[in-house]
């Protein structure tokens, strides 16, 4: 049998209750404590200038005129809530409610009953506060004050602190239970949709209420989460789509090429030669393809970024410009180097002078005889910009995006040799180096930059 445990509402309904309990306990031990310490203070306060008074008048009008003072106080205290005792210097009682012959002046306090110290019977035994003073003629004073009604005091204080802490207790699992039971709601809610998404609805979301708590993020950044998955599957099937299509083609015409070999073979060696030549040359694109997938994916899977080393971009844009002057010169074209900076960054060589071969080649392959190409390098306060310009028809700007995606070219480029694969790479080799890559209109033709920002000087 499985043992179900207490849910994250019990246990927050738990904690709430368990965190106003304390909170009004130190609070009720706070207060009593000092209400209790402000009337102790006050009863001494109010004692001790009892007896001042008292011992004053001594002084004033002597010892009988004192003793007829404190009997009088005696028959008016008929509540037995005040004391008094008045004795001579030779230990005699004068006057007073209360047999405690005085030791000592100063504070004293003592426990009584009724047969031992009282003229008249009281309830049960009591706590007095005693104060002790000299008095004219070395007499001694002594006036207390019954506790009884302090510890009372402390007593209802104790009851009604008592039955105002079950209240909170209970006020506070209320409050617990109210808003366990909401976010339980909302998690039961979240689980549901996830179960749904896990089951395939991959269209579905968590649900949001856009307050910004805590849940409310954690659905967005899930939300954004299957948003991204669910455009990855749909780049995924797109991909597969373009890689089925393009390679229907080739693999259509080395199957033409090979049954016409098969039912009428040639008579002359040559023939035979030449139509191998071109179902290898068919069956080469077809390889080219899936090693520039391959390529692709791992630029993507950001390994690469482990080998990374300083890179001099200058001497690398050399490079190109020697390798494809003669390459543009030969397909009519004009390539020229504007390098106006230098700067270094942090990369893969191999990496971005392939992303530049593919942008210049894209360039030779997509434009006009007589098209002008500008390979450059510049330093702006942004940071470093490698760029490569065209003054040929260019792209419309609704495609800048669509043409960076796998497989993806267009009308006017169905007719011209490559795969759609060009771009992409150059997208990721930018996305792996960190840079920014821009497909700006340059009137005439097309400008496509690499940003780097703050590179640093070389």
């Amino acid at each position: 049998m499985i043992r179900r445990r207490p849910t994250s509402a019990f246990r927050l309904a738990l904690l709430l209750a368990g965190l106003f309990t304390l909170f009004s306990l130190l609070t009720a031990a706070v207060l009593w404590i000092g209400t209790a310490h402000e009337a102790r203070v006050e009863q001494r306060r109010a004692i001790g200038a009892d007896a001042r008074d008292l011992a004053l008048l001594s002084y004033q009008h002597g010892m009988d005129a004192l003793s007829t003072e404190i009997e009088e106080r005696v028959i008016l205290n008929a509540g037995l809530s005040r004391w008094y005792a008045l004795y001579a210097a030779n230990g005699i009682k004068l006057a007073g409610n209360l047999e405690h012959a005085p030791k000592h002046t100063g504070w004293d306090r003592m426990t009584f009953t009724p047969r031992a110290t009282l003229r008249a019977p009281v309830p049960s035994s009591h706590l007095l506060a005693l104060y002790t003073v000299r008095t004219a003629q070395h007499g001694w004073l002594v006036v207390g004050r019954d506790a009884f009604y302090l510890h009372r005091m402390r007593d209802v204080a104790g009851r009604i602190f008592v039955v105002a802490l079950l209240f909170i207790v209970a006020a506070s699992l209320l409050v617990g239970a109210l808003v366990g039971r909401r976010l339980s709601r909302r998690v039961t809610a979240m689980s549901i949709a996830a179960e749904a998404i896990s089951a395939g609805q991959l269209e579905r979301r968590m649900p949001r209420r856009h307050n910004g708590d805590e849940l409310d993020l954690i659905a967005a950044t899930i939300n954004g989460m299957l948003d991204r998955i669910a455009a990855l599957l749909a780049d995924v099937r797109r991909v597969g789509a373009d890689i089925a299509h393009d390679l229907r083609t080739p693999l259509t015409r080395v199957r033409q090429r090979l049954e016409r070999l098969q039912r009428h073979p040639p008579e002359d060696a040559a023939t035979l030669q030449q139509t191998l030549e071109q179902a290898l040359a068919e069956i080469d694109e077809l390889l080219h393809v899936f090693q520039a997938l391959l390529h692709l994916a791992r630029v993507e899977s950001g390994e690469m970024q482990r080998d990374f080393t300083e890179v001099p971009l200058r001497p690398l844009l050399q490079e190109l410009f020697d390798t494809y002057a003669a390459v543009a010169e030969g397909e009519d074209h004009r390539l020229l180097c504007e390098a106006t900076a230098d700067a270094i960054v942090r990369g893969d060589r191999a990496l971005l002078m392939q992303a530049l071969v593919n942008l210049v080649e894209n360039a030779i392959r997509h434009t006009p005889p007589g098209t002008t190409i500008r390979i450059g390098l510049a330093r702006d306060a942004d940071g470093v910009r490698l760029c490569v310009r065209d003054d040929g028809p260019g792209i419309p700007d609704a495609y800048h995006e669509q043409v960076l995606e796998p497989f993806l070219r267009l009308e006017s480029s169905r007719h011209t040799q490559g795969n759609g694969l060009g771009l992409a790479l150059v997208r990721s080799v930018a996305e792996l180096h960190g840079a920014e890559l821009r497909l700006e209109q340059a009137r005439p033709g097309l400008s496509v930059s690499l940003r780097f920002a703050f590179a640093p000087a070389r």
